[in-house]
């Protein structure tokens, strides 16, 4: 019976280190007001109780919409700089299989119809 109090005790010792929170950021002002740019990243921050944590935020994104002719469409955009490049598809017209292959200065998509595809570039 002492075995299993000592567990319970050690579990919750450990289950309680987990729940502490970070700093609250403060709410982030509204764009228009005195001293504010519309387009600064807001309220990124994170923690953890396993050690330091490091967030980095760009501000080149890569990333947008495409509508697809008679299945297909390419997006020329110097940020796809090969084939080593992460990128992410979803259909946003429907529940299609896509296929995205990035390259050199290019996106190719393929899919369905005149399907509206949104794309990003994640590396």
């Amino acid at each position: 019976m002492r075995p299993v109090i000592v567990a319970l005790g050690l579990s919750a010792l450990i289950a309680g280190a987990g729940c502490a929170r970070g700093p609250h950021p403060e709410p982030p002002p509204h764009p228009g007001e005195p001293g504010v740019a519309s387009n600064e990243p807001r309220g990124i921050w994170a923690n953890s109780i396993f050690g330091g944590v490091s967030v980095r935020a760009t501000i080149d994104f890569c990333a947008g919409r495409v509508r697809l002719a008679q299945g297909a469409a390419t997006v020329n955009d110097t940020c796809f700089t090969g084939d080593t490049n992460i990128v992410l598809c979803t259909d946003a017209s429907s529940a299609s299989a896509i296929q995205c292959t990035a390259g050199n200065g290019k996106l190719a998509l393929v899919g369905t119809g005149s399907d509206l595809i949104n794309y990003a570039r994640v590396r």
